[in-house]
């Protein structure tokens, strides 16, 4: 019977994952891929050396923000029906465990041929980087915005070489699907690319820098830019995590006028909680400290509310 929920369990979290990274733009995925272990110092519950590892998810990318750089993401998927739970510690020894199994896969994914003559089928740039990511969901919808980053970060791993690790928990994956939502309602599911700022180390002079899919560096930020294309006219937007307030706004309004390098005449600064009735004056005020800027700011809420009708 245990057997059975945990097969449940892992197939709705594999099946929202995919479905989420089709969200971000992530659609040739590959799934379900076995690695041979290499290493005899990956060992199971019964102390034997592990013979294969699985891969729940890879996938391929050409990041914008490295010159010359393939990504390869090797993504394990967890979920758990009733939610992380209270306990931290246990929350913190269940993340420890689920990033050294994820360690291990990539480990050995660099030296099984299977591996590496699948990934050859497709074009890989001069510089290769391999990435792990762990997408640890859960289906408890009283929690589903509640973010463990806070506890797991007090962790401390210890891994091996300098393979990066991001973690998508579902605060994380709930803040990414309200964002395409509203991307796709507010280009009347038309035309809309996320815009990658000029971070990392890029250095080819690229005048389009926009792109259909999201990479890893914006999937874990709090902050999401966009261009959504109205009537043939490009319209800025810029989608926070963090709650409205007089300093955030300023900020994200300051970033967004330079993001948008006076290319668009109007802006959108999305919050979760925006309110037109109570934040309106505010925002008016914070609005002033740019005045030699002529783009119409905007801000709005990308959580749905009745409120939403006084935005219209």
């Amino acid at each position: 019977m245990a057997g059975e929920i945990s097969k449940k369990s892992g197939d709705i979290g594999e099946k929202i994952a995919e479905k989420l990274l089709e969200k971000i733009g992530w659609k040739e995925q590959i799934h379900n891929i076995s690695i041979a272990c290499s290493d005899d110092n990956h060992v199971n519950s019964s102390g034997n050396q592990k013979k294969s590892h699985g891969e729940d998810i890879i996938y391929l990318y050409d990041t914008p923000f490295h010159d010359d750089t393939t990504v390869i993401a090797h993504i394990s998927v967890k979920h758990k029906m009733e939610g992380y739970g209270t306990s931290e510690s246990a929350v913190t020894s269940e993340f420890r465990n689920h990033i050294k199994g994820l360690e291990e896969i990539i480990a050995c994914a660099k030296y099984d041929e299977g591996f590496n003559s699948l990934i050859g089928l497709t074009t890989i740039k001069k510089n290769r980087k391999d990435i792990g990511i762990l997408i640890w969901l859960h289906s408890n919808k009283k929690e589903i915005d509640r973010s463990i980053l806070p506890i797991i970060a007090k962790s401390r791993p210890d891994l091996k070489g300098d393979t990066p690790y991001y973690i998508i928990d579902s605060a994380r994956a709930s803040f990414l699907l309200k964002v395409i939502n509203d991307l796709e309602k507010r280009s009347n599911k038309g035309e809309y690319q996320f815009y990658y700022p000029k971070i990392g180390t890029s250095i080819s002079v690229e005048s389009d820098r926009k792109g259909h899919f999201l990479p890893i560096e914006l999937i874990v930020s709090d902050i999401i830019p966009a261009i959504v294309s109205v009537d043939s006219q490009n319209q800025f937007y810029l989608y926070s995590r963090e709650s409205f307030s007089d300093i955030a706004y300023k900020n994200l309004m300051a970033y967004a006028l330079n993001f948008s390098a006076g290319l668009v005449s109007k802006i959108y600064i999305g919050f979760p909680d925006y309110n037109s009735v109570i934040n309106k004056d505010m925002a008016k005020m914070i609005r002033s400290s740019f005045k030699d800027r002529r783009e119409e700011i905007i801000p709005f809420s990308y959580n749905s509310s009745i409120l939403d009708l006084l935005q219209e």
